[in-house]
């Protein structure tokens, strides 16, 4: 098992990404901000986000098989279990050779149309936050990203979809 690191282009917000999730049994969004540095900002002074900046990123994940949200933040990775195999905060991560994903495949292996097969679609993904985690197995994810929209008419836009 390791983690690989996954680059896209943007960057979680460091300070407060307020990473927001809407799902149902079938999908699930994931929404949060991204750091969005302004050029203007001189250092001492702290930057703000306003409504003008605001940036932020849709994820959406179909067909997953479980989610955690929560605990460690990123004081307290250290004592996150992936920790040693390179976890780290404010990034996207996909964990390799998934103990997770057996688990969910050994948990299942006693329904009667129980196939392997079906398992071996699904990827384990962390997005690591300043105060949260997020861990999720699914075959993969969409990226969105609106630089129109308010979070809270994209949480609107979203919820239209579940």
């Amino acid at each position: 098992m390791h983690i690989k690191q996954i680059k896209e282009g943007y960057t979680i917000d460091a300070g407060a990404p307020m990473p927001t999730i809407l799902s149902n049994e079938h999908q699930i969004y994931l929404i949060f901000y991204v750091s969005m540095v302004n050029p203007d900002w001189n250092g001492p002074r702290i930057n703000e986000r306003t409504e003008s900046d605001e940036r932020f990123v849709t994820i959406k994940f179909d067909r997953y098989a479980q989610f955690k949200f929560g605990n460690p933040n990123d004081e307290a990775i250290s004592g996150h279990p992936l920790y040693k195999f390179g976890l780290q905060p404010y990034s996207v991560q996909k964990v390799v050779e998934s103990e997770w994903i057996k688990e969910l495949t050994k948990m299942n292996s006693i329904h009667p149309y129980h196939n392997n097969e079906q398992f071996t679609k699904y990827q384990h993904f962390i997005f690591f936050f300043h105060d949260t985690c997020f861990e999720i197995v699914a075959e993969g994810y969409s990226i969105e990203q609106s630089e129109e929209l308010t979070l809270k008419d994209e949480i609107q836009r979203v919820v239209k979809f579940l």
